[in-house]
C-alpha cells in the first residue's frame, strides 16, 4: 500500500476493459488502467474542470472538490468558489443552474482527456461574507429526472412487475420507479453524464482490479452485516374476494296418470292437472324453465269409461296435461374468499442463520359490474321475459350445479389478482437478496474516474480478496495540494460460501380452484292433490341449496418459492 501523496506506483493490473466508446480518450483511460491522477511511471499531473451555467469556473475553485454517489440516491457534489473581487452576482439565480465536473490531464495547451465525474444542477449556494466565497452544493436531481419520465419510459428502463393492488395506482415518476425497483434485483441511478441506468446486483466480470500496490495505506476496511438485519423468509398473505355465479339444472319428469289407468282415474272423479298450475308452481318455487315444458297431452280420441265414454274437448284439453317433463334452472351467486399463503425463502440462508422472517399482506376485491340484481336478470332472461342476456350466464347442466366466474373489471379480475401475487413474490425475492448484500469491502485509490456504481471491482490486498459491484463512492480533488483520491465500497452478497449460486423458483402464482361442476344432492318434490274432494293444488319444492354451494367459500392456496442469491467472492487470508 502507499500514501495518497506518493504518486509512484506499479501499473494497474489490466482486466477485460469496457467497450471503448468513440470519445477520443485513450483506451487505457476508458479501461481505468491509466488516467490523469493515476500514477503510471511519470508523475501524474491532473486538473479539475468545473463549469457553472456553461462557464468554466475552474480558476475560481478554492479548496476541495467532492463528488459522492450511492446506489439508489442522487449523486451530489460540493465545491467552493471565490469569484473575482468586484464581481456582482445574484445568488438566488444560481439555484438550478447546470454544473459539470471533470478531471483531466494537465497540459500546456489546456485540459487533456477530460473525464466526466458529475453532471447536475446547483441545489444550494451559500455565501460566506467574511471569506467572500460561495459554497456550492449540487445534485444530479435523480428524483426530478425520473419524475420527468413517462410510465412507459420507466417500464422500459427498469422492467420488473407492478400492480395497482400492491402499489399506489396514481403514482408516477420517482414513486412509480421505486415501486418497480422493489421487484428487481438491481439499482437505478444517474451516471456521471446525467443519464439514467439500471445495474443488476449480480456482479459482472470485474472491469478493474486493485492490489496492495494501488490501495492507499490505511484505507482498506471490511464491514459485515449484522444478523438482525437479515431476511431469509418472507410470508405473504393475499386475499382475493369475488362473486361466483351458479346454475342448478333440475331435470324433472312427472306423470300422475297414463292410458292404462285413465278410465279408472275418471271413474274415481280425480282432477286433471292444469298446465298453468305447472308453470305457476315452477315460478313460485324460484325456478325457471330452460326452453319449454314438454306436456303429456290429454287423449285425442274417446276413451271407454265404464259403460260410457270420456270424450275429448279440445279447447279445454289444451289447458290440461297427464304429466310433463322439463329442465328447471335455479340461479344464484356465491362469494369466494381465497387466501393465498405464500412463503418465499432462501433455504441455504435459513440453514446458515436460522429463520429471519418478514411478512407482507395484500388484498383485492373483484368488481362485477352486473352484480346488482343478477339473479333476477338471469331468471327473466331464461323465462324469455327479457331479451337481453346478462353479461355472464352459467350453462345449465342437467343434474349438476355448474359454476362460472364472471367477467370482472380489468383491475380486479383473476389476471389482476395473479399479477398482484407475483408482484409481492418478486418484492420478497428482492428483499431477501438486498438483506444479504449489506456486507462491504472498502478501499481508497488514486482518483480513478472509471470507478462508478455500474462497475464490478476486484480488490486483492492485505489478505482480502473480494469481487463485487460498487455500492458507493466519493471522488475527492484538492487542487491546492494536488491530492486526488477515490474512496469506494463494493457490496458483498454472502450466505454459505464463496461463489455459490442459490437457484430460484420461477415466479408464477399458484392456481386457485376453478368454478367447476358438482352433482345435485336430490330432485325436486312434486305434490298434486288430485282427489275429488281435495283442494286440487299443485306444488313443486326444490331441494335446499347446500351450504357449501351458496355460503362463502374460503379456500386457502399455499405455495412456496425459493429466492435466488449469487454469492460474491470474498475471502480473508490471515
Amino acid at each position: 500500500m502507499f500514501a495518497a501523496t506518493a504518486f509512484a506506483a506499479a501499473p494497474y493490473a489490466a482486466l477485460p476493459a469496457d467497450a471503448v466508446e468513440d470519445s477520443g480518450l485513450p483506451p487505457e483511460y476508458l479501461a481505468g488502467t491509466a488516467g490523469a491522477a493515476i500514477p503510471g511511471g511519470a508523475a501524474a499531473v491532473w486538473t479539475a474542470v468545473v463549469t457553472l451555467h456553461g462557464a468554466d469556473v475552474s480558476a475560481q475553485v478554492l479548496g476541495e472538490i467532492v463528488v459522492e454517489a450511492e446506489e439508489g440516491t442522487a449523486r451530489v457534489a460540493s465545491f467552493t468558489l471565490r469569484p473575482p473581487a468586484g464581481t456582482a452576482i445574484y445568488l438566488p439565480g444560481w439555484t438550478g443552474r447546470a454544473v459539470t465536473i471533470d478531471i483531466a490531464a494537465a497540459d500546456s495547451s489546456g485540459p487533456l482527456y477530460p473525464m466526466r465525474l458529475f453532471t447536475g444542477v446547483v441545489d444550494s449556494p451559500q455565501y460566506d461574507p467574511e471569506a467572500r466565497t460561495v459554497a456550492v452544493s449540487a445534485t444530479d436531481d435523480l428524483q426530478g429526472a425520473l419524475d420527468a419520465l413517462s410510465r412507459q419510459a420507466i417500464d422500459s428502463l427498469i422492467g420488473g412487475r407492478w400492480s395497482p393492488a400492491v402499489f399506489d395506482a396514481s403514482a408516477g415518476g420517482w414513486a412509480y420507479a421505486q415501486d418497480r425497483l422493489s421487484t428487481v434485483r438491481a439499482s437505478l441511478d444517474l451516471g456521471p453524464d446525467g443519464l439514467p441506468r439500471l445495474t443488476p446486483w449480480p456482479p459482472a466480470a470485474p472491469s478493474l482490479r486493485f492490489t496492495g500496490d494501488h490501495v492507499l495505506e490505511g484505507s482498506l476496511a471490511v464491514n459485515l452485516a449484522d444478523r438482525q438485519g437479515l431476511v431469509n423468509t418472507v410470508d405473504i398473505t393475499f386475499g382475493y374476494r369475488f362473486p361466483r355465479l351458479k346454475a342448478e339444472g333440475h331435470a324433472l319428469t312427472y306423470s300422475y296418470v297414463d292410458m292404462t289407468g285413465f278410465s279408472q282415474y275418471v271413474i274415481d272423479g280425480k282432477w286433471f292437472l292444469q298446465r298453468s298450475q305447472v308453470e305457476g308452481a315452477i315460478s313460485s318455487a324460484g325456478g325457471t324453465v330452460v326452453g319449454a315444458v314438454t306436456y303429456t297431452p290429454m287423449p285425442s280420441s274417446p276413451v271407454a269409461v265404464g259403460s260410457g265414454f270420456w270424450t275429448p274437448n279440445p279447447p279445454v284439453d289444451a289447458t290440461l296435461c297427464m304429466g310433463f317433463s322439463a329442465v328447471i334452472a335455479y340461479d344464484y351467486a356465491q362469494t369466494v374468499e381465497e387466501t393465498h399463503a405464500v412463503t418465499v425463502h432462501c433455504p441455504a440462508a435459513v440453514t446458515a442463520t436460522g429463520i429471519m422472517r418478514q411478512a407482507m399482506r395484500g388484498a383485492l376485491e373483484g368488481v362485477y359490474q352486473d352484480a346488482e340484481g343478477w339473479e333476477t336478470k338471469a331468471k327473466l332472461y331464461r323465462a324469455d321475459v327479457e331479451s337481453v342476456q346478462p353479461q355472464d350466464l352459467p350453462t345449465v347442466v342437467s343434474g349438476k350445479t355448474n359454476g362460472l366466474d364472471p367477467t370482472l373489471t380489468a383491475d380486479t379480475n383473476r389476471a389482476a389478482a395473479t399479477a398482484a401475487i407475483e408482484t409481492l413474490i418478486d418484492v420478497a425475492k428482492a428483499r431477501i437478496w438486498a438483506s444479504h448484500r449489506r456486507n462491504t469491502v472498502s478501499a481508497a485509490v488514486c482518483l480513478n474516474p472509471v470507478i462508478d456504481l455500474d462497475k464490478t471491482v476486484e480488490i486483492d490486498a492485505d489478505g482480502i480478496h473480494a469481487i463485487g459491484k460498487v455500492q458507493r463512492l466519493a471522488h475527492r480533488m484538492a487542487p491546492e495540494s494536488g491530492e486526488a483520491t477515490t474512496t469506494f465500497s463494493v457490496a458483498i452478497c454472502a450466505v454459505a460460501g464463496v461463489g455459490t449460486t442459490h437457484p430460484e423458483t420461477a415466479t408464477a402464482a399458484a392456481a386457485a380452484p376453478a368454478a367447476g361442476q358438482t352433482n345435485l344432492p336430490s330432485s325436486p318434490v312434486v305434490t298434486f292433490n288430485n282427489g275429488a274432494a281435495a283442494d286440487h293444488s299443485f306444488t313443486l319444492e326444490f331441494p335446499a341449496v347446500s351450504s357449501g354451494e351458496r355460503a362463502a367459500a374460503t379456500p386457502t392456496i399455499a405455495s412456496t418459492f425459493s429466492a435466488p442469491l449469487v454469492e460474491d467472492v470474498f475471502t480473508v487470508t490471515l
